[in-house]
């Protein structure tokens, strides 16, 4: 289609608004990456490899840090599998939390989605994560691996001063792993460890 019918389409008295909008998503997704697209290298290489361990279904014993210091421990689930000709993880996940810097008062049921994806230019893995309790993808984790462990960063500011989040796998094996999320608050001098998870393979 032309850009002269793309113009009838989208002005005067029979412009189609759905229409409009949806090229300008288009254009909008498309037009950043289209131009490195030919930099991309196949998935293959060994560090857009580095999370095959995670892929299959896992069960997971939580331990969620209280508001006195001690931790609550509550049952989830995660299934993760690859995307985009194993360029892309998605995990789908699913348990209880109770955060109490969310002020929740009692577990709930929380399901989530997260999207893990290897950027050859810059060698790091971006980590995005939605959930039923904050419906939009924030500022995404950055890291790789490391001596058989992975830590991915991510900064944000509160009244209070930068903060900076730091997601880690660790003591990966076939059939068990564990993941923790820590945050500073003195430009990484000292971590608090707010979640933690120890996952086993469904099964195993």
């Amino acid at each position: 289609m032309s850009e002269q019918h793309l113009h009838g389409l989208c002005h005067g008295r029979n412009a189609l608004p759905a229409f409009c909008c949806l090229v300008s998503i288009v254009g909008a997704l498309s037009t950043p990456w289209s131009s490195g697209a030919q930099s991309l290298v196949p998935c293959g290489e060994a560090p857009a490899r580095a999370f095959d361990f995670w892929v299959g279904d896992w069960n997971i014993r939580q331990q969620i840090l209280r508001e006195d210091g001690t931790y609550l421990e509550l049952p989830a689930k995660t299934s993760v599998s690859v995307a985009l000709d194993g360029c892309v993880l998605v995990e789908y996940w699913e348990g209880e939390v109770q955060f109490f810097w969310e002020k929740m008062e009692k577990p709930e049921l929380m399901k989530a989605i997260s999207v893990r994806a290897y950027e050859p230019r810059t060698k790091k893995w971006y980590i995005h994560w939605l959930d039923t309790r904050s419906r939009h993808f924030d500022t995404p984790y950055v890291g790789d691996f490391a001596d058989d462990r992975g830590e991915f960063y991510r900064e944000w500011r509160t009244p209070e001063g930068t903060r900076v989040g730091r997601i880690a796998f660790s003591n990966v094996s076939p059939n068990s792993l564990s993941w923790s999320l820590a945050v500073s608050s003195d430009g990484r001098q000292s971590w608090t460890t707010m979640w933690m998870m120890e996952m086993r393979r469904a099964g195993k």
